[in-house]
């Protein structure tokens, strides 16, 4: 696999499942840390601080590094809508050109309200097996013994910043995240600024007018009444795909849902998740339930059978 820079890795794991043509709180945050990544990649590596673990830090020029950090915080914060644009269009066009993302209808497309509607809704899908390689890599080296690199800290900062952490990790995992992170905050400066650094407040000034209050904002609505330890944004949604359900099978069903996401450009397979059958789509893994929506019909309200699949966040 080519080696990509940490802007490169980053957006790999952050812009998949994204919707590319519209504006969301989710993709303006993660234009925010690709902004920041940019920036802290060239200090890193001008100083060799991109392979620098916990008991190497001396060969790190921590000055540079931190005031390096704090121009990617204010970059991160500053970013205007039309760099966010071009940021997000050169990107896509580079990791396009190595085979490592395309662009294809959005899941939230397949949802009945969508289609028969006939908006067009597209979403970034990254290759999987670099996807996976990334995301893998990133969880072994922070919740595995064993020194953290501080490319892999600062690719947890930015995740974490831009509420992706909830893709990698699961509500268990987050709490020995943290744990780690606060070791490394102790043992060095480098880790420290780092982990105290935030630019997401930055996402709640942008989208003040559409929201109450930074509560609401970082609400995970799947984990009810757990206290998450990381910002979280909604970055994927719950879609609904009518058929007729009744007098079905639960894998019948299942088996129509699957048809009709391939027939709209989707890679679909069965996943076993102990006793449950999941749906991976692209990169996400969803779970299906039976579901029946009223419809407005000429004279009287219609109800309508189908399934609805919700992501599943571990």
């Amino acid at each position: 696999m080519k080696e990509l820079t940490l802007s490169q890795q980053y957006a790999v794991i952050a812009l998949n499942g994204l919707e590319s043509l519209h504006s969301s709180m989710a993709k303006e945050a993660v234009l925010r840390a690709i902004a920041a990544a940019k920036k802290l990649e060239e200090t890193m590596k001008e100083t060799a601080c991109d392979d620098t673990i916990l008991t190497q830090n001396e060969e790190c020029d921590t000055e540079a590094f931190i005031a390096a950090l704090k121009d990617a915080v204010e970059c991160a914060k500053s970013l205007k809508k039309r760099e966010g644009k071009k940021l997000e269009t050169e990107m896509f066009t580079l990791l396009e050109a190595d085979g490592l993302m395309d662009r294809i209808p959005d899941i939230l497309g397949c949802d009945m309200n969508y289609y028969t509607a006939g908006v067009e809704l597209k979403a970034y899908r990254s290759e999987e097996k670099t996807y996976i390689g990334l995301r893998e890599e990133l969880r072994a080296e922070v919740l595995e013994n064993g020194p953290i690199t501080l490319e892999c800290a600062v690719l947890l900062w930015l995740h974490r910043e831009s509420g992706c952490i909830h893709d990698l990790f699961s509500v268990e995992e987050q709490k020995r995240v943290q744990s780690r992170m606060v070791e490394l905050s102790v043992s060095g400066d480098i880790y420290r600024s780092l982990w105290e650094s935030e630019f997401h407040n930055a996402i709640e000034h942008f989208a003040g007018k559409f929201l109450r209050a930074k509560k609401d904002m970082f609400k995970n609505p799947y984990l009810e009444g757990v206290n998450l330890l990381f910002p979280y944004l909604e970055r994927r949604q719950a879609i609904f795909i009518d058929c007729v359900i009744f007098n079905t099978t639960v894998k019948e069903r299942r088996i129509a849902a699957m048809e009709h996401l391939c027939n709209m450009g989707h890679y679909v397979e069965e996943v076993k998740n102990g006793s449950e059958t999941l749906l991976k789509i692209d990169n996400a893994y969803y779970r299906i339930f039976p579901r029946t929506r009223i419809g407005a019909g000429y004279k009287f309200r219609v109800p309508i059978q189908g399934v609805e699949l919700l992501p599943v966040y571990w």
